[in-house]
């Protein structure tokens, strides 16, 4: 309705209104309504900002009560609608001064019938005229957003308070204020309104190795440009005698009430976090520990086993005979596979949750081991390798130990290594993923043409076996009296 229209309406009494009207109301950029103060809240006027404000564009509403333009819904939200609106005006009735309410809730119908959310920041102005007030002007400002953007992020703190230990805080480092959440008392163990309203109760319960640095993290982002992120981890000692963990993330923001810079963040409450991960860490180490005894005491029943072969070895050997040389090559063969095993046990570490061998340090091992054993000089055998660690899981070592020990003892057994001419054994690793070794020696046997480990053959069906458990392929050539044999698989990390 324009300002004519509706000035044509009032009476001469109300000339005041027209006035008013007169001053531009219609183009103003906010909500403006005039209403008057009888119990119908009878509608004078309004401007096409709050038409557009209500959804009610095109809508005549003047001469309408205020709740018959606009119903309230019929739950509690629309009687508590009505009841500001009401009590907003029997208080400028009373007092003659304006009104300011909200954000309060008033839901306006949909196209569809249903109400809609809507919150609003209302400004109630009584019209005077010689000493009487004739009319209210109200102004009103959509929070719909912006309260309910408000209540998400309290709900949010909420549940993160919850269920996550976290809890909120301001702190302004110059007048020492610390405002927060209660939980943060209870985090220091501090019981409801204990710690007052300042930091320094706070401070003085962070441990005394960790107070330091606190302050200097303080200091630094107060320091630092705006956006810089704070961030604390400490222990915080209780009267109790327990330990709390607490970490605080904050930043630098400047407070929207009073201008000042204030460090705004949370605390995470970390103590259950961090009993379990020193609890695990504990396990870890016993684990640890039990791994490597037991590798230990297997060593050393490996070794109890060998020092019996031995026993019984030479007892064949004191003996004599063709039967008896059988007995003491078929002992010795066991001998040097139980060796292995072994070996590969005292190499034994862990780590990152894997019992590991270093590849090298086990073949070198082994190398010696089988050397000392056929009683031949270092220059006898000659292990070639890559200077980096190579590790491996225990099982495919043991694996591999088995294959080379089988290897080697072959090697001797129909090589040159007493006439100058060495056993040679290469570790390599190519194309990045492949693990190689091969077994070079000369064989002094140059008429055979069968190329089995032993003449009893189980060498070659454990060489055949283990190399099928841990996917490995061998290649055994002869040309004349050089013989290799190559073994490749993939590495395994």
């Amino acid at each position: 309705m324009s300002t004519d229209v509706f000035a044509s309406g009032i009476s001469d009494e109300n000339s005041t209104i027209k006035d008013i009207l007169a001053l531009g109301f219609e183009a103003v950029p906010f909500a403006a309504l005039f209403y008057l103060p009888d119990d119908r809240l009878t509608l004078l006027w309004r401007n096409s900002a709050h038409a557009v404000m209500s959804s009610s564009v095109g809508v005549d509403i003047s001469g309408m009560g205020m709740f018959e333009a606009f119903p309230p819904s019929s739950d509690a939200e629309g009687s508590d609608a009505v009841n500001f609106i009401r009590i907003a005006t029997s208080e400028i009735m009373n007092t003659g001064e304006p009104q300011e309410v909200g954000p309060a809730r008033f839901d306006l119908l949909n196209d569809e019938g249903h109400y809609v959310e809507h919150h609003w920041q209302m400004h109630f102005a009584p019209i005077h005229k010689d000493g009487k007030i004739i009319a209210i002007l109200q102004t009103a400002r959509d929070v719909t957003e912006a309260t309910l953007t408000a209540r998400l992020a309290q709900s949010h703190r909420r549940a993160a308070t919850s269920t996550a230990s976290v809890a909120y805080f301001s702190y302004d480092p110059e007048t020492d204020l610390f405002l927060r959440h209660d939980a943060i008392d209870a985090m220091f163990g501090f019981e409801p309104d204990e710690a007052g309203p300042y930091a320094a109760p706070f401070f003085e319960r962070v441990h005394k190795d960790d107070i330091e640095a606190v302050h200097a993290e303080v200091a630094r982002v107060l320091a630092a440009p705006h956006g810089e992120i704070a961030s604390f981890d400490y222990r915080v000692p209780l009267p109790s005698g327990e330990e709390r963990f607490v970490r605080i993330r904050g930043e630098i923001a400047t407070d929207p009430v009073d201008r000042r810079a204030k460090l705004v963040g949370t605390f995470v409450d970390l103590t259950d976090i961090e009993t379990a991960r020193r609890d695990l860490q504990k396990a870890v180490k016993v684990r640890e520990a039990l791994v490597v005894e037991a590798n230990h005491r297997i060593k050393n029943s490996l070794q109890i086993a060998l020092s019996l072969l031995r026993l019984q070895s030479s007892k064949l050997m004191v003996a004599g005979g063709p039967a008896a040389d059988k007995a003491r090559d078929a002992l010795r063969a066991v001998e040097s596979r139980v060796r292995a095993v072994a070996d590969v046990h005292a190499a034994i570490q862990i780590d990152d949750d894997v019992a590991r061998i270093d590849l090298v340090n086990l073949f070198n091992r082994l190398v010696q081991s089988i050397r000392k054993s056929a009683e031949l000089p270092e220059t006898a055998m000659v292990f070639n390798h890559p200077s980096e660690v190579i590790p491996l899981k225990s099982d495919t070592a043991i694996a591999l130990s088995l294959m080379l020990n089988e290897l080697l003892t072959n090697a001797i057994k129909y090589g040159a290594p007493r006439k100058g001419t060495p056993v040679t054994l290469d570790l390599s690793i190519v194309d990045g993923n492949m693990l190689k070794f091969t077994v070079a020696n000369t064989d002094l046997n140059t008429e055979a043409t069968r190329l089995d480990i032993d003449s009893s053959g189980t060498g070659e069906r454990l060489v055949q076996q283990f190399a099928l458990q841990i996917g490995a392929e061998i290649d055994r050539q002869k040309d004349g009296k050089q013989v290799v044999a190559t073994i490749t698989m993939p590495l395994d990390t």
